[in-house]
């Protein structure tokens, strides 16, 4: 069986489909929303960095040093091709793994620390948390979206099975499944009287990202852990730090947490 799901692939086709002007922008937005601010004058770590694109919002939006890294050298490779159209220098890209304790304590700390959807396909969610909130400046602040833990039939536990068959798959069955579960959305939509096509459009608009591209994430994504806000909420309280702002769902998606570091 495969170990893990490749993202960087994923994200190669969706850099080379995407308008990546208009997705940093969107990404920009989706950050200073989040956050309250922009990033003037702030370092920003960006881990597990995927297509880059929320690394190059960083910068547009003030951000005086960025250091984007992923554990996938596609996504590695990614981060690079969009570093080349950036006319920021400040940016500097890293292959590594956030359960590799030496190369994180070599990163420094950063005011802002950011990893939306990363730490859950680790392998070792809890772990690379607690790398992660060691890289964070006193008073700064980490930014993490965690898959929710949804009970029962077609739940958390279910899913991480077929992520499981899914990679085991030889990838002619890998693309088949894709397909099969792009059209289910779709024509779920559809069934809901909405439009699969305003979807897409109004989906790009919250972070920057293809529908399409997360669903295929979502279907491949393995490792895959996963937690209840609650949980997050001890973890980051027993360290001292604050909660800054909170975006929670019912659903099997990802709960979005804010935290502030405690002061030295």
């Amino acid at each position: 069986m495969k170990a893990a799901y490749h993202f960087g692939k994923n994200w190669q086709r969706y850099l080379s489909r995407a308008d990546v002007e208009a997705a940093a922008k969107t990404s920009a937005d989706f950050l200073k929303r989040f956050m309250g601010s922009d990033l003037s004058g702030k370092t920003f770590l960006d881990a597990g960095s995927g297509s880059g694109i929320h690394s190059f919002a960083a910068l547009t939006i003030g951000a005086t040093k960025v250091t984007s890294f992923d554990y996938d050298p596609d996504s590695v490779a990614a981060t690079n091709k969009l570093k080349e159209k950036s006319p920021h220098k400040k940016w500097a890209i890293l292959q590594g793994s956030l359960l590799d304790q030496k190369f994180m304590g070599n990163l420094g700390k950063f005011d802002v620390v950011y990893s939306w959807g990363v730490v859950h396909h680790t392998g070792d969610m809890w772990k690379a948390l607690e790398n992660l909130v060691e890289r964070v400046s006193s008073g700064g602040l980490v930014w993490v979206s965690v898959y929710n833990n949804v009970e029962g039939k077609f739940g958390s536990a279910w899913w991480q099975k077929v992520k499981r068959f899914y990679n085991a798959f030889p990838r002619a069955l890998q693309v088949l499944m894709e397909w099969l579960y792009i059209s289910f959305h779709f024509a779920l939509l559809l069934i809901r009287g909405r439009n699969p096509f305003a979807t897409m459009k109004e989906y790009k608009k919250k972070r920057g990202m293809n529908w399409t591209t997360d669903l295929i994430d979502w279907l491949g994504g393995y490792p895959y852990e996963y937690a209840t806000p609650s949980e997050i909420f001890l973890f980051f309280k027993k360290r001292g730090f604050q909660l800054v702002n909170l975006q929670t769902t019912n659903y099997k998606g990802c709960n979005q947490f804010l935290f502030q570091a405690p002061n030295a």
